[in-house]
């Protein structure tokens, strides 16, 4: 079975992925968190597609709702920043180029359970 549409839900971003969190740090010293993610958008992504495959097209439409943990007030191009490497593992997983990811649509909600995750939908 194929999908025309896949839906990736990803855990909230650990906080050095924030941009504004780096604070003039070493790159290295939040790598082992660039690398989970990664990871956990590539594991999101098989998971989501089971033993279905999905066929990405030239431009694909990405919606990426932040499903905020708390009512802390974050910029949303510092939320964009902070999924980058589990964009990058959804990339991998579809075998794709991330540059196919176009257009985006953004939004945000409140967690009820104050966890925070992201959803990815995708096509």
């Amino acid at each position: 079975m194929t999908l025309d549409k896949l839906s990736i839900t990803l855990p909230w971003p650990d906080a050095a992925l924030f941009p504004n969190a780096k604070g003039g740090k070493h790159w290295a010293s939040f790598q082992a968190q660039k690398v989970r993610a990664r990871h956990a958008g590539y594991y999101a992504t098989k998971q989501a597609l089971g033993a279905k495959t999905f066929t990405p097209g030239d431009r694909m439409p990405v919606k990426v709702t932040f499903v905020m943990p708390n009512r802390i007030n974050r910029d949303i191009e510092g939320c964009i920043g902070a999924i980058k490497h589990h964009v990058d593992g959804i990339a991998t997983a579809l075998g794709v180029d991330d540059k196919i990811f176009r257009p985006w649509i953004l939004d945000d909600a409140l967690d009820a359970k104050k966890q925070g995750f992201v959803l990815v939908e995708i096509g």
